[in-house]
């Protein structure tokens, strides 16, 4: 016996047009959504391999930085510690420093050796280059207007006001000596050449008359000597610097 239905022609195509709906609804959910499930993922990997790409650039970028800014330090370093004398003991300063006044033609007579006992303390001349420097810094910035590496140790090192960690040593000299004075003279303008030596004072005087037998009256005389008597204070620097260019290499 055939199966008879009360639907009319317009049910008949609301159902197809249902079932239809619900065939491509199918087909929708279990072909074609993993399909985009899949390539929403290999996207998202995508994006995260280009944010990892991108930190080792930056990471590779920065490292290079680092080895510039090194090599920058190491060579500052050098250049401002070049000048100062090694670290020696007493002994040894009492040895250069008498044969440094005989070599200049005088007469060392005294030397009086202050020590240090720790870095050195010592502030610039207040209307120095130096000083008048920390107020004129600039920062170093790169094509993004952000602040490079540099920009932290320019600032540092501009901005420094102390000689309290510098490793510098400072000895207390006083030393008293005979000679012409055009030789005193000769070592003062000397001493004011060098970069770790600070003359901080000095005073000269005449010596006394010497008694010399006059060839012609056959009498002793007192005559000038020509010689005069200088005492001067002078500080001399000296420092003990690791080669940090070789540390760099063996770091």
């Amino acid at each position: 016996m055939a199966l008879q239905t009360n639907l009319n022609e317009k049910d008949k195509k609301t159902i197809a047009v249902v079932l239809f709906a619900a065939l491509i609804f199918a087909i929708v959910w279990f072909l074609i959504r993993p399909t985009v499930t899949s390539i929403t993922t290999t996207s998202d990997k995508i994006e995260q391999a280009e944010i990892t790409k991108t930190q080792y650039q930056n990471k590779i970028m920065y490292l290079s930085s680092s080895e510039a800014l090194y090599e920058k330090a190491v060579t500052d370093l050098n250049e401002s510690t070049a000048d100062f004398y090694p670290v020696m003991d007493s002994s040894e300063i009492d040895r250069m420093v008498t044969s440094y006044v005989l070599n200049s033609g005088l007469f060392s007579e005294s030397l009086s050796i202050k020590m240090p006992d720790g870095n050195v303390e010592e502030r610039p001349y207040a209307y120095s280059k130096i000083t008048s420097s920390h107020s004129t810094s600039s920062v170093t910035t790169n094509n993004n207007g952000a602040e490079t590496l540099l920009a932290p140790y320019d600032s540092a090192r501009n901005n420094t006001n102390s000689t309290s960690s510098s490793g510098v040593q400072c000895v207390g000299l006083s030393i008293t000596m005979t000679g012409s004075q055009a030789a005193c003279q000769a070592m003062i303008d000397d001493l004011c050449t060098k970069p770790a030596v600070r003359i901080t004072g000095f005073s000269w005087e005449k010596l006394d008359p010497v008694e010399r037998l006059n060839p012609t009256t056959g009498v002793y005389e007192y005559v000038d000597s020509g010689k005069v008597r200088l005492v001067l204070n002078v500080n001399l620097y000296m420092a003990d610097f690791a080669d940090y260019e070789v540390a760099g290499v063996e770091g």
